[in-house]
């Protein structure tokens, strides 16, 4: 064993801030699962990581990136598949981003060395891999086989790169938890990863839940709507879905100067008011906090034509 360190050593050191490639949610250098059901879009929101990431763009409209080029080993999905996705998601040819020539990439010694290698040509700081289960022969149940898995992809983040791995949650009806423990395999896994980002879907918009990170405090869960038509797929960044109290009743006095300026609006003209003046919230919360202001006799509501409802101050709010 070398000399060991003293806590007086290790207490002088000066170490630099941490990095982000995405700020607060995929620490740089580190390495973080996206997982989810089948279908919770997140093949969608690794492709749109990497372009945002290419282009040094904010990720959903909303968090900061590091620009860099992107190698994406997709185990997953089709070529043709892929190109139809990034060309929905407005990909240009001229993006840092490469992709692994043929399916079959397993971890070992040589793979890892040959990426290396090809990383350092292409200036690629980030890897995403979709998904984890297919880049090894391991039993993902087993805590030894899956902690050997993690030494081979540690040799990445131990060359400054960025690696984002997708991953499948356990079959419904077997854990309920949709955190770290909804996870399918040992848990090695999440023990072993700097950040979890876990997807869950409704209809039109995804819910995004940070549950691990290593090195800042988890995001709070925030909305990320889907925009979508047959030739374009969009992800914007929509709200927190749990907010403070201080938070909620900012965003209700707002809600309540906004519809002492318009003329009873609907729900729909309301929202697009609020958002035109940079107030982040989506349409769940928006009715959440109209619910809220209705039972607080602040605000009535007026039937209109067909099933729309029209929002406005009860008699005597506007004095308060």
């Amino acid at each position: 064993m070398d000399q060991l360190l003293t806590i007086q050593e290790l207490m002088h050191k000066n170490f630099p801030p941490q990095k982000w490639l995405v700020d607060k949610l995929v620490p740089d250098a580190a390495i973080t699962i996206f997982s989810g059901a089948p279908a919770s879009c997140k093949t969608w929101i690794t492709l749109h990581t990497a372009i945002s990431v290419a282009r040094g763009e904010p990720l959903f409209g909303e968090f900061a990136t590091k620009q860099s080029g992107v190698l994406i080993i997709d185990e997953e999905n089709s070529q043709r598949l892929v190109q139809e996705r990034l060309f929905m998601l407005g990909a240009l040819a001229d993006l840092p981003i490469y992709f692994s020539p043929q399916p079959g990439f397993v971890l070992s010694n040589e793979t890892v060395a040959e990426t290396l290698i090809e990383c350092a040509i292409r200036d690629i700081k980030v890897i995403i891999i979709d998904s984890l289960v297919r880049i090894h022969a391991s039993d993902e149940n087993s805590s030894g086989e899956m902690a050997a898995v993690f030494k081979q992809l540690r040799k990445f983040t131990a060359q400054d790169i960025t690696l984002i791995l997708t991953h499948h949650n356990r079959k419904p009806g077997v854990n309920a938890d949709s955190g770290l423990n909804a996870m399918r395999g040992s848990s090695d896994i999440p023990a072993s990863i700097d950040s979890h980002v876990a997807i869950s879907r409704r209809k039109d918009s995804l819910v995004v839940h940070q549950t691990k990170n290593r090195y800042a405090p988890e995001l709070g869960k925030f909305e990320v709507e889907i925009s979508a038509d047959d030739d374009s797929f969009q992800l914007i960044y929509d709200g927190e879905v749990n907010i403070s109290d201080k938070k909620r009743q900012m965003l209700k006095d707002t809600i309540l100067t906004q519809l002492s300026e318009n003329q009873q609006p609907i729900q729909k003209e309301l929202l697009a008011s609020l958002k035109q003046q940079g107030v982040k919230i989506n349409e769940h919360k928006l009715r959440e906090l109209l619910e809220e202001l209705l039972e607080e006799g602040l605000v009535k509501e007026t039937q209109g034509v067909g099933r729309n409802i029209h929002y406005s101050l009860e008699t005597g709010a506007e004095n308060e």
